[in-house]
């Protein structure tokens, strides 16, 4: 089956808010005179994410959202200046069961009237704790997603462990395979900075197993991923995406490629941006998790490729051969 004729991405949460950034051919900001202007709000920043994805086809258009952000507040807010309506959603999709990535969900739920499919798989719901090398511990900090809370507000828990098509060309991965070597997560209990969870009443190293992407499948032979964290890889992720669809080429890369948690080397940042050269992803979005400075770099190995998505932005893709044409890098001579 063909995929979709347009994809409009929007980020409604992002860590970012720059309002000095300029429109771009097919990308439009928040920007300074919408700052400026009296009339209006500015979108608010906040650590997580959150994309809306519209998909048209002929006369066709199907909505879903990717990740609700940390907090109910900033993504309704947010989704109100951008003029998204929550009751349009016609899917959501969870990309793991982390704050920054379903904390507005129930505030979400709450502001709609009609019942929606949220997509998650059954591992979100494990208990969840983080120890950094600081000696700080957060105990169960995902204690706010339950089965019961999403259901009692008119979600519909869609729990599925392989690659769900949630929409027309819209395909939810589910978990995916970690081939990758550089992108082992870690195993080890006693790491300076180690994520847990309990499974059948033990204490293992959390590997977030749960993490999933949305691929959108475009015109005859094109992808896009999002990713809410990349906890599996960023490069397993699409290579994953190009197996479950069967198409090689990568129109864009969007989300978090977790390059940026604390004692992440600074050799995994270079050894994606060889990885993401070699799979020669035509528009390269790194944000959230990524970390400014690993977002920096990838910026610089790929000033035609790159663009700064931060809270705010609306990306346009169509099917062709120049999905957004002359993008101009921020950090380039374009600026």
């Amino acid at each position: 089956m063909p995929g979709v004729d347009r994809v409009k991405l929007t980020m409604i949460t992002d860590n970012y808010v720059d309002m000095l950034l300029p429109d771009l051919p097919n990308v439009t900001r928040t920007g300074l005179a919408h700052h400026f202007d009296p009339k209006t709000e500015c979108v608010t920043g906040e650590n997580g994410i959150a994309l809306h994805v519209e998909v048209s086809w002929g006369r066709y258009t199907y909505r879903a959202l990717f990740d609700t952000g940390m907090s109910s507040q900033v993504l309704l807010h947010n989704m109100k200046i951008l003029g998204l309506e929550g009751e349009s959603i016609d899917h959501i999709v969870l990309s793991h069961g982390h704050p920054d990535h379903y904390g507005g969900l129930l505030g979400l739920l709450e502001s709609r009237k009609a019942p929606v499919p949220v997509s998650v798989h059954p591992d979100a719901f494990a208990p969840r704790y983080l120890r950094l090398a600081s000696g700080q511990v957060a105990p169960y900090f995902n204690y706010g997603l339950t089965k019961d809370a999403i259901s009692e507000r008119g979600g519909l828990v869609v729990e599925h462990v392989e690659p769900l098509e949630i929409g027309p060309g819209l395909i939810a991965t589910g978990p995916i395979p970690r081939d990758i070597d550089f992108e082992k997560a870690p195993t080890d209990l006693t790491a300076p900075n180690a994520l847990l969870h309990i499974v059948n009443g033990k204490i293992e190293p959390d590997v977030v197993p749960d993490d999933q992407a949305l691929v959108i499948k475009i015109g005859e032979d094109g992808i896009i991923i999002l990713a809410g964290c990349s906890h599996a890889g960023i490069i397993n992720t699409i290579n994953y995406a190009k197996a479950i669809t069967g198409r090689s080429r990568v129109v864009g890369v969007f989300g978090g490629f977790h390059l940026g948690f604390p004692g992440t080397p600074r050799a995994k940042t270079e050894k994606t941006i060889e990885a993401l050269r070699e799979a020669n992803v035509e528009v390269i979005a790194p944000s959230h998790c990524t970390g400014m400075e690993a977002i920096m770099d990838i910026a610089r190995a790929f000033p035609d490729n790159f663009l700064l998505n931060v809270t705010g932005s609306a990306v346009t893709l169509t099917a062709g051969t120049d999905p957004v044409p002359d993008l101009d890098a921020p950090f380039g001579p374009g600026r």
